[in-house]
């Protein structure tokens, strides 16, 4: 599955992770933190949560109270 199919978080099963889109990019933000800006390399449901592994080693919820902003990037093709 791709990030870009996910719409409720009950989309995964606990545990199962999904990946970006084949022609984009994830990217998590914060508006409290304005220097986090790192890519993501999966989203995983953990319970009632969803939580993006960032390319930093780190994990940020992204659904529930308190989350993390989910950016999606176009990935343009380079010739």
């Amino acid at each position: 599955m791709h990030i870009g199919q996910i719409l409720l978080v009950t989309d995964l099963a606990d545990g199962q992770k999904a990946y970006p889109d084949p022609d984009h990019s994830y990217q998590v933000q914060s508006e409290d933190d304005p220097s986090l800006d790192t890519m993501v390399a999966y989203v995983e449901r953990r319970g009632d949560r969803l939580i993006a592994r960032g390319h930093n080693g780190h994990d940020y919820a992204v659904s529930g109270f308190d989350r993390f902003e989910l950016r999606k990037i176009r990935n343009w093709l380079r010739r």
